[in-house]
């Protein structure tokens, strides 16, 4: 199942582990500046994936608590050593999906990668071996998906699901759009920002060819909301 989370619930979580350290003292433990500490806090600036990473390592903290609260999953446990069989390395693509009208498909090299706990991936729903990260630009599948998020798709999902949100590779474009099927079998990438007007893409059968499934998204980093 595709999971989100909420970035004001991020910071959140994050005070609650500040405690009485000061600003300063809080933004050294994490490996920033008090200024660009303040940034985060007032949605100027959002954590990116690798950022999530390292601060739960420095804090001891599990990813699904910080990303998503779940309670049960707050603090690792220190008594059993994580070990390089626990985690595993994303390769990260210099792409920017378009969630919009379309951009480049994704470059076969990738630019980076961001380590992630194996586990974190599989309670996703996700096979740590497959997935990558990309990332979305335009606001067609707002608000599930804002401009400039970071996804991780499994490379391993490429039968189409109706209702799931997936990148495609569209002859020379790159989209996350959500996938609909109709009862005489032709497919449909819809955008969920009904409001903007963007157009429906129609697949039948003679032109399955130009279609390429990249992966499923089963996560979206959202960017912060904009301090009014």
């Amino acid at each position: 199942m595709e999971r989100d989370f909420d970035y004001s619930g991020v910071i959140s979580r994050l005070l609650t582990l500040k405690g009485a350290e000061s600003e300063g003292e809080f933004a050294g433990r994490l490996g920033i500046s008090p200024n660009t500490w303040t940034s985060y806090k007032r949605g100027k600036q959002s954590f990116g994936l690798h950022e999530i990473t390292k601060i739960c390592d420095t804090l001891k903290v599990d990813p699904l608590w910080l990303l998503f609260g779940d309670d049960d999953s707050r603090q690792i446990d220190l008594t059993s050593a994580i070990t390089e069989a626990d985690v595993v390395r994303l390769p990260r693509f210099d792409v920017k999906a378009s969630a919009g009208r379309g951009l480049i498909p994704i470059n076969e090299m990738p630019v980076g990668e961001v380590a992630f706990a194996r586990d974190f991936l599989r309670n996703l729903g996700a096979n740590p071996d497959y997935c990558y990260i990309l990332e979305a630009r335009g606001d067609s599948m707002w608000p599930t998906i804002p401009d400039g998020a970071l996804l991780i798709a499994d490379a391993s999902k490429t039968e189409v699901d109706d209702g799931r949100i997936y990148h495609f590779n569209v002859m020379d474009r790159a989209l996350v759009k959500r996938a609909r099927w109709s009862m005489d079998g032709k497919l449909f990438l819809t955008s969920d920002n009904v409001a903007a007007g963007y157009p429906t893409e129609e697949f039948t059968a003679d032109r399955i060819d130009e279609l390429r499934v990249g992966g499923r998204i089963m996560f979206t980093g959202h960017a912060p909301m904009p301090v009014r």
